[in-house]
């Protein structure tokens, strides 16, 4: 279905009824139930899979970056266990929404996602990240990247008690608070430098 036409798993079963490729590869014909059966036993192996995909990923190597970033789906049924009403991104009012996170390496390429609450602030879900990279993934000393909203001063401490390191921005506050302690005064004027050249 992703190579004819993309869309939901539910549009996979409409386009098996116009398309042979059941019949091409040998399979019987499926309904929406076989899908919803193949997600649960995904959702029963996803620790699984992403533990394999991280040790085939750094069968030679230890990680050094993760990546991690947070988005919001609102949903406009109301029968599911992880809905709620909390921050829309969509700006979409008086709907319902789960949170999703999405840890990726230093190469983008996605290692773990993982559904919360739809009321669930992300820092909070920032903290389950720093757990499942040290515990589940074993890894040491490694740097995470995130905005500002998610790495705040509690999982700042989780971090470094883990021996992890982060990026994220800073507000114009501290910005000018950093200015006016001149401590990035000489980046600033070596930046004003070489934009006159």
């Amino acid at each position: 279905a992703r190579v004819i036409d993309r869309g939901s798993r539910l549009s996979a079963v409409r386009l098996a009824r116009y398309h042979n490729g059941c019949d091409i590869i040998g399979l019987s014909k499926f309904r929406e139930d076989d899908l919803y059966a193949n997600l649960d036993w995904l959702m029963e192996r996803q620790e699984l899979i992403e533990d394999r995909l991280y040790e085939s990923m750094y069968r030679r190597g230890k990680p050094e970056i993760f990546f991690y970033d947070v988005t919001s789906v609102y949903l406009e049924g109301e029968v599911n266990e992880l809905s709620a009403f909390g921050y829309n991104r969509d700006g979409k009012r008086g709907k319902k929404q789960i949170v999703i996170g999405l840890l990726c390496n230093e190469e983008g390429i996605p290692l773990s996602i993982e559904v919360f609450k739809g009321n669930s602030q992300d820092p909070k879900t920032f903290s389950k990240q720093i757990k499942k990279v040290a515990e589940r993934f074993g890894a040491k000393g490694v740097t995470f990247v995130g905005d500002r909203g998610m790495i705040r001063s509690k999982q700042i401490e989780e971090l470094r008690g883990e021996g992890f390191h982060y990026i994220t921005a800073i507000t114009k506050a501290q910005i000018k608070e950093l200015l006016k302690r001149e401590v990035v005064s000489c980046f600033i004027q070596m930046r004003q430098k070489a934009s006159l050249k």
